[in-house]
């Protein structure tokens, strides 16, 4: 029997931008969760829900191009090449969810901006919770495949 080992190189100044970054995208994750989780409070707060959800926008933006730009699984499925596959569909689906959180921040915006957000705030709510399970769901998935690949294929020096 033959073992292959590996070994990940972790890029540190890498890893502190990224927490740097992640907790700027919970935060607002977190802001935009607790308004559209109290309608009383949102309906005198559409400004500040159009300005959640573009700072959303471009908060993902910069979150998956760190990811894809610093090749954030290349080195895991280097030596767990079986998870390329999930990891491919995975890379894919940040194009998808940039859209459809795009798509509701431009439909807020016009909303907001022509005064019918107080009609279009249910369908619009409705469209924000999908859009963050969707979201919850795929960073999930990211996580378990990095743990795959660096824990069960790596090895943790048993």
């Amino acid at each position: 029997m033959t073992t292959i080992t590996g070994t990940l190189t972790v890029n540190t100044a890498f890893f502190r931008e990224i927490k740097q970054e992640n907790q700027h995208l919970c935060d607002l994750l977190t802001a935009l969760r607790g308004l559209v989780g109290n309608p009383s409070v949102l309906q005198n707060h559409t400004r500040r829900l159009v300005d959640l959800l573009e700072s959303l926008c471009d908060q993902l933006a910069l979150h998956f191009s760190l990811e894809e730009a610093y090749g954030y699984f290349e080195d895991a499925l280097v030596i767990a090449p079986r998870l390329s596959e999930r990891a491919e569909t995975l890379r894919d689906e940040h194009a998808e969810l940039f859209d459809a959180i795009r798509e509701i921040a431009d439909d807020a915006k016009d909303s907001h901006t022509r005064q019918q957000i107080p009609f279009y705030m249910p369908y619009l709510v409705e469209r924000i919770q999908r859009f963050d399970e969707d979201l919850q769901r795929h960073e999930s998935q990211e996580n378990t495949l990095m743990f795959e690949a660096t824990q069960l294929d790596i090895g943790v020096g048993d």
